[in-house]
């Protein structure tokens, strides 16, 4: 077990909802792109499908024209890897092989009137209105300055702070993490248990013997309590806001919560700099001043 999983496990509930956001917020865009109709003309000078605005045309389909820009917009929607396995020459004639065969796949399609049929209409027309909502974001909202991102910093400046930690836990009738051993004694005789183990420490009692000892938080208790490095929001509130106001050195009283009573000793604190940060918070800028841009569209709809 890493010094991380002992954070993991007493925030499982809010993790699992922030991985959630996140897998959402990440997902890759990779929207259907309308393209020229398909002719079922053999594919002669005279029948081939014009590129609109006179773009490069890198190859036909059927007579079908596939751009330059159309091309490379396939390439950069895939995932880095596979561009990295893409992006030789070699890989390029390998991605036209594969767009080749996606575009008469789409040509069958239209051949076949699928186009035509609900569902298949309706993913189209969701499809183009994500790609328009897309356009008009990159549009509406340019990417940050550098006066913008070192402005958030400041303001903000305490919401990027991290803490070494150590940690003990000790198990009441009730919580969800349950005592390394025997049974879990109830919620008052925990709380004096945990008292008592607060009393030592804060007359010079080893904290890591004491942890190896007697905490129920098996991730930790091995290695003294010690759970590494935390940022600001990934315990609970209570928790998060005795850490975060502690100094250097101090130990935490002890704290009830769902999975039971902790008790913290702090033996680092630090705060990451704007170079960490950057590429994070021109993200979080332009996030917020689109969700602005969006909300005054809707009041005024």
């Amino acid at each position: 077990m890493t010094k991380r999983d002992a954070a993991i496990g007493i925030t499982s509930a809010v993790v699992a909802g922030a991985l959630c956001y996140a897998l959402a917020v990440m997902r890759p865009q990779l929207p259907a792109k309308l393209s020229h109709p398909f002719s079922s003309t053999p594919p002669t000078e005279t029948s081939t499908t014009a590129a609109p605005g006179g773009a490069k045309v890198v190859m036909h389909v059927n007579g079908q024209s596939v751009t330059e820009q159309e091309f490379m917009t396939i390439y950069r929607q895939l995932p880095e890897d596979m561009q990295r396995q893409y992006a030789s020459e070699t890989g390029k004639m390998m991605l036209a092989e594969q767009t080749i065969r996606i575009k008469l796949l789409e040509q069958e399609a239209r051949r076949l009137g699928l186009e035509r049929e609900p569902n298949v209409a309706a993913q189209l027309e969701a499809d183009q209105s994500n790609i328009l909502a897309n356009a008009a974001a990159e549009k509406l909202i340019p990417t940050p300055n550098e006066q913008a991102v070192q402005e958030f910093y400041s303001k903000n400046k305490g919401r990027f702070d991290s803490a070494d930690v150590s940690h003990i836990l000790i198990a009441y009738a009730g919580g969800t993490i349950p005592p390394r051993s025997g049974k879990a004694p109830p919620l008052e005789a925990a709380k004096q248990k945990a008292n008592d183990v607060y009393q030592q420490l804060k007359a010079g009692g080893d904290f890591a013997a004491i942890a190896r000892k007697i905490s129920d938080d098996g991730q930790t208790a091995k290695a003294g309590g010690q759970m590494g490095v935390i940022s600001r929001g990934m315990l609970p509130p209570p928790l998060d806001d005795q850490i975060f106001a502690a100094n250097k050195g101090d130990i935490t009283p002890p704290t009830v919560t769902q999975f039971g009573i902790h008790i913290f000793k702090v033996t680092g604190r630090a705060t990451q700099s704007i170079d960490q940060l950057r590429t994070g918070i021109a993200q979080r800028v332009r996030q917020e001043k689109l969700r602005d841009r969006v909300e005054s569209l809707r009041k005024a709809a």
